[in-house]
């Protein structure tokens, strides 16, 4: 949401109110799984299952080499509903990030550079659009390809 505007709408009456940016960044800005789940289930969100996550758990990490605590919420039941994970992550790149993604984005893109300022590197392309930005140590990456997007914000934290 940007001064009250709903960024993402759906058009399923049954299926829960759309993300806001506010609500986005307030859930990926949180320091611990505990308190993005808090957040989070306000969402009204079908929380995504442990057994839904066990085989991206089981593979990350085995790429990164130490535990993972990760959750997430589905908006509704088609892919692209909208998609919301959080995770923190220990060992050799040892991190807090949150992801989104969804199908017909709206304008959060342009949300986000009203939020953050310009990107660091904005890339349009006939078959999408890239833009990331960096803050400390949080880093910002956007992508659209034809109608679908991924948010990626990342927290580096010590060891």
């Amino acid at each position: 949401m940007v001064g009250g505007t709903i960024l993402f709408a759906g058009t399923a009456s049954a299926m829960p109110p759309a993300l806001t940016l506010g609500q986005l960044l307030d859930i990926c800005a949180s320091s611990t799984v505990a308190q993005a789940a808090a957040k989070g289930d306000g969402l009204r969100w079908r929380r995504v299952s442990d057994a839904q996550l066990a085989d991206w758990r089981s593979r990350f990490v085995a790429y990164n080499g130490g535990s993972v605590e990760a959750l997430g919420w589905q908006r509704g039941e088609k892919e692209g509903d909208g998609l919301l994970s959080f995770w923190t992550a220990r060992g050799k790149n040892a991190h807090r990030a949150c992801a989104y993604s969804v199908r017909n984005p709206g304008g959060l893109l342009d949300a986000l550079i009203a939020h953050f300022g310009p990107p660091k590197s904005l890339d349009r392309y006939d078959f999408g659009t890239t833009a990331t930005w960096k803050q400390g140590a949080v880093e910002i990456s956007f992508s659209q390809v034809g109608s679908s997007a991924v948010l990626n914000i990342a927290t580096t934290i010590g060891h």
